[in-house]
């Protein structure tokens, strides 16, 4: 199992994540936009902060998303908490949930004080 590496890539990955489901990307053709052409399993790596990104790369990513790529990359800034919506995307996604399963999890959660073990 790959480790994860710096912070930093964990927070970029998830800003690539975020703009390539906001385009209805899939891993895959992010990967073959890229020259030269990337796999899907490395464009998950680079998402899940487990493999770092070359800048030259990360200007492909950028304009392959049509975003700056200021957008993607992590600022200093204290990180805010989480909205439900981006819990619930990462519940899913890490827990492979569908989502009348999310839906319950999530009720439960707000019902016992976000995480209480009661």
């Amino acid at each position: 199992m790959a480790t994860k590496i710096e912070p930093f890539y964990e927070t970029l990955g998830s800003q690539i994540q975020v703009a390539r489901e906001h385009r209805k990307m899939t891993q895959a053709q992010l990967g073959l936009a890229l020259k030269p052409p990337s796999t899907r399993a490395s464009i998950a790596n680079i998402e899940n902060g487990k493999q770092r990104v070359l800048v030259h790369t990360l200007a492909q990513l950028a304009e392959s998303l049509g975003v700056k790529i200021e957008t993607l990359i992590p600022n200093n800034q204290p990180a805010k908490a989480p909205s439900q919506k981006d819990v619930e995307r990462e519940l899913k996604r890490k827990l492979n949930l569908d989502t009348p399963q999310l839906r319950k999890l999530t009720a439960r959660l707000a019902t016992t004080g976000k995480g209480d073990r009661s």
